[in-house]
């Protein structure tokens, strides 16, 4: 047997990663983390600068924009309520991929 051959084989038997142990796979479930972070930290600092805006604006209540301007902020508002609903789902989702991972 040649070392051509041999090479071919090993490079045929690697060519498909698709186990949930993989490298592969790791490296997948690592940028998911790290696009599901940065798009965490890009909301959050969205809503900060929001906020500053929100804050800056010289609208009073005589203003014709004021009420649905204070009706989007509202919203805002009561969507800040389901976070926690939301960290939960996340959670829930990370122990359901421990275990899956477990399984084998």
């Amino acid at each position: 047997m040649s070392m051509k051959n041999a090479l071919k084989r090993y490079v045929d038997s690697n060519a498909e990663l698709s186990e949930a142990d993989s490298v592969a796979a790791r490296v997948h479930n690592a940028g998911t983390v790290i696009a599901v972070v940065v798009i965490g930290i890009v909301a959050l600092i969205g809503l900060l600068i929001f906020g500053e805006v929100w804050g800056a604006m010289p609208m009073t209540e005589n203003d014709t924009l004021y009420s649905e301007a204070e009706g989007i902020v509202g919203g805002f508002g009561d969507a800040m309520g389901l976070v926690p609903i939301i960290l939960l789902v996340l959670l829930a989702s990370v122990v359901i991929g421990v275990v899956q991972r477990m399984r084998g």
